[in-house]
């Protein structure tokens, strides 16, 4: 509470915060308004849309970025819920999980690393605040107001860097009007989503907005040991905001958002085993696995337990008729705790129970991060520019353990334990227990069979700035020709530190172990700092309000992190990238018809990934390495068009070739690389699947296609008003979306296995809206025909085999809502 309430006194105090959605006090060239039509029939065209992508109200027409926004009625008419349901929309994105991790994925750049700790390489921001964790970005979307997803390198306008993309989320703001909406929907699975949001004015030059979300499903499997369902969701999140309107040029905006998640959702369910018909490294689950692919069996119920608390405040100071001073302060905690059995079966493993080591895994994190970030803004006819200053601080403590459960641990622990020298409550300590807490209650229990208690923390300070030219300042026949200079300067400090506990068993061995392990946080314990610049330099060129041509070359760093593994002293190296880009962005037949084309070009050195593979003393092993180099090209095409005022289209395609230029590793499903048994021997063991053999060790892997990368991503969608007897009542709007994704690897070594084939989706719905627009209502299917994908594949080493999570199958349901 103390922490809280310091917080929130350190945001009233500060400057304030830069809010995406806050507008420079400078006049801005406003794009024509759109007509009544399209104000009220639907999904506007993009030149009808204000973005801030660039730190500046525009039309994301005159926006010399590749940048895609959906706005709130996109949002609620697609039933889009999260982040991976944008995939569907915006077919330059990708997005998969495991571990309770958002892996989000734009152009070949992304999160591939499933242990926390690491920044991911697309940046997520809530009104302009990063938020950190992999984890912390799978809540749910409410009460916002768009969403725009930005690809390539940002950094010389944002806080944070962010090597592939950033996808920012503007929630709705206070308004001096009193308004609202109350939503409900149900539907299969017995999904029930309510959402609720009020706010207006309370007092002269005071404005409030409270908006809350539930969301309950039942699960799409289930756990055939217990009954109970795996996949489903129980979520609850609230956001408030104060709105302060000082004087004329200042205001602040005061934010706090809440959420809960209580559920299985997310669960990693078996597809095969990790070595097929290697006796030596059979799976620690047959015989004990789900018959339905959907299905979870496993004798402790898989859960995630997930919550988070974010306070921002948001001044802005208008200085001059040109010049403003913004500012973001921001703090966030993150706590989550994810339950699962890594046999994926209801086999229960235990050293005295069946001789094989314990599975079940717990995982608990706990975060907080605070950012602060200044910046100016000045604005003429001929001349834009943003100068900004950033720090970020974050400090996560997770804890990791697999672990004895009931009566499968080792009943002599303590005797263990005291034999090496090691305290019983260092042990406890590092598990993350007390002895009075403990499962069961006893030592036979706890402490767990593997037990890391990582301590990683990240500061980071930059300074960044844009200037865009227009050379109508020298020459006013050059208006419409821009020059775009900007660059960053980051200096990021990580440290690192990974104690922890290893208890081995080896029957013969005195006590039934061999000497436990225990590195402390002192012999783990590592610093590095990184220091980086990265330019941006652009031309664009605007012959008409209607016509945007563009070039930019940019650079983006994300610097190297640590990972949470016992013993671990690993900080990997940046990743850094160079990316060319050209677009044209045509507004055609009096705005009815909207072509927007990007290609690029990149190559990205040092791309940081993460494997397991099985072995060792806890029976996996972790890598955390760079690849050594990757590059990409594409083409990316949206499409609007309106024939005629009932009628709409729109659409996406993009193409990524993206793929590994060098890079040499170990692949973790060769049986070679992996210890055990009788090590290779050409005369009396010349098993070509035994620890050793020929044919193991490192690989060069260039030219294979690089995770979560489609090549072809596309997708249309179509909105038609119907005739309608009583017009003046309203009208019923018909609309369909079809999207589909190439095939997608989710390891670099470009097994089918670890895989998803090419796939089609097709969602519909039929809405109608009153009149006075007070009441919509709507039927909706997604994925109509009930197409089975899997959204990541994931080697789990422990268990030795592949699960994997899956895409949602058919959904169907009704909505109706009220807005004032």
């Amino acid at each position: 509470m103390k922490i809280m309430i310091g917080t929130l006194a350190a945001l009233l105090a500060s400057t304030g915060a830069w809010a995406q959605t806050t507008e420079p006090t400078a006049p801005q060239p406003a794009p024509a308004p759109a007509t009544t039509e399209e104000a009220t029939t639907g999904e506007a065209a993009p030149a009808d849309i204000i973005v801030t992508a660039s730190r500046r109200s525009q039309s994301i027409q005159d926006v010399s970025i590749a940048v895609t926004a959906v706005g709130s009625d996109r949002l609620v008419g697609n039933q889009v819920n999260n982040l991976q349901d944008l995939q569907t929309i915006v077919p330059a994105v990708n997005f998969g999980s495991d571990f309770n991790q958002a892996k989000i994925f734009i152009r070949g750049v992304g999160a591939n690393t499933s242990t926390t700790g690491s920044s991911t390489g697309v940046a997520l921001h809530v009104d302009g605040a990063y938020v950190a964790r992999a984890e912390a970005q799978l809540t749910s979307l409410f009460d916002v107001e768009r969403v725009e997803v930005l690809r390539g390198p940002q950094g010389t306008l944002y806080g944070r860097n962010a090597v592939g993309g950033s996808i920012n989320i503007i929630t709705a703001k206070p308004t001096r009007d009193f308004d609202g909406y109350a939503r409900l929907s149900y539907g299969n699975y017995n999904a029930l989503v309510g959402e609720l949001a009020i706010g207006g004015p309370i007092a002269p030059g005071i404005q409030f907005r409270v908006a809350g979300k539930t969301e309950n499903r039942d699960g799409f499997g289930e756990n055939p040991v217990s009954g109970k369902d795996v996949d489903d969701l129980n979520r609850r999140m609230i956001r408030g905001q104060l709105k302060f309107d000082i004087a004329p040029d200042v205001d602040l905006l005061l934010s706090s958002e809440y959420f809960r998640q209580d559920d299985s959702s997310g669960a990693v369910h078996y597809l095969r085993a990790s070595f097929p018909g290697v006796a030596r490294l059979a799976p620690l689950g047959v015989g004990g696995y789900a018959t339905n692919p959907r299905d979870l069996a496993s004798e402790d119920q898989p859960g995630t337990s997930s919550k988070s608390l974010a306070f921002t405040g948001t001044l802005r100071v208008g200085l001059t008729d040109q010049l403003s001073l913004t500012n973001i302060a921001n703090y966030r905690e993150f706590k989550s705790s994810l339950f699962q059995d890594l046999d994926l079966s209801a086999v229960q493993n235990g050293f005295t129970v069946n001789g094989q080591p314990s599975t079940i895994q717990e995982r608990r994190i706990d975060s907080k991060q605070y950012s602060n970030e200044l910046q100016f803004t000045y604005a003429t006819r001929f001349l834009n520019a943003v100068v900004g200053a950033y720090y970020f601080n974050e400090r996560q403590r997770p804890i990791d353990s697999v672990g004895f459960r009931r009566r499968s641990g080792l009943p002599n622990t303590p005797a263990i334990l005291a034999r090496d020298g090691i305290p019983l409550d260092l042990a406890y300590q590092l598990c993350g227990y007390e002895p009075g807490s403990t499962t069961g209650g006893t030592a036979a229990v706890t402490p767990k069979r593997v037990c890391t208690r990582s301590n990683l923390g990240t500061e980071a300070y930059a300074l960044f700035g844009q200037a865009v030219v227009d050379f109508g300042l020298f020459n006013e026949g050059m208006a419409g020709i821009s020059l775009k200079l900007g660059g960053r300067f980051s200096h990021e400090k990580v440290t690192s530190e990974n104690p922890g506990i290893v208890i081995r068993y080896n029957a013969a061995a005195p006590n039934g172990a061999l000497p436990t392990l225990n590195p402390t946080a002192a012999g783990t314990h590592r610093e590095r700092t990184f220091k980086d610049f990265t330019p941006e330099v652009g031309l664009q060129w605007e012959p008409s309000r209607d016509l945007l041509v563009y070039y930019t070359y940019s650079e983006g760093f994300k610097a190297g992190s640590g990972e949470n593994a016992s013993g671990s002293t690993t900080i990997v190296d940046p990743e850094t990238v160079k990316n060319h880009e050209v677009g044209v962005k045509a507004s055609l037949m009096d705005r009815r018809l909207t072509v927007n084309v990007a290609g690029y070009s990149y190559k990205l050195d040092g791309l940081q990934l993460n494997k397991t593979i099985s072995g060792g003393p806890t029976g996996y092993t972790t890598i955390f390495q760079n690849a050594a180099r990757t590059s990409a090209k594409g083409v990316e095409l949206e499409v609007f068009a309106r024939p005629v005022d009932t009628l709409r289209f729109s659409g996406g395609l993009s193409y990524t070739d993206s793929k590994f230029k060098d890079y040499v590793t170990i692949d973790p499903l060769n049986p070679a690389n992996v210890s055990g048994g009788t090590p290779y021997n050409a005369v009396t063991n010349p098993d070509p699947t035994a620890f050793g053999a020929p044919g193991g060790g490192n690989l060069q892997l260039a030219g294979n296609r690089t995770r979560n990368t489609p090549k072809w991503a596309w997708n249309v969608h179509g909105e038609a008003d119907l005739p309608f007897a009583m017009p003046d009542s309203g009208k019923l709007t018909l609309q369909g979306d079809v999207s589909h994704k190439s095939r997608v690897y989710f390891s670099e070594f470009e097994r089918e296995i670890e895989s998803a084939r090419a796939y089609t989706f097709v969602d519909a719905a039929l809405g109608y809206s009153s009149g006075d627009g007070h009441i919509r209502a709507q039927l909706w299917v997604k994925n109509l025909f009930d197409v089975d994908r899997a959204s990541s594949t994931f080697a789990l080493a422990t268990g030795r085999l592949i699960g994997v999570t899956y895409l949602p199958p058919r959904t169907f349901g009704a909505s109706i809502g009220y807005s004032f």
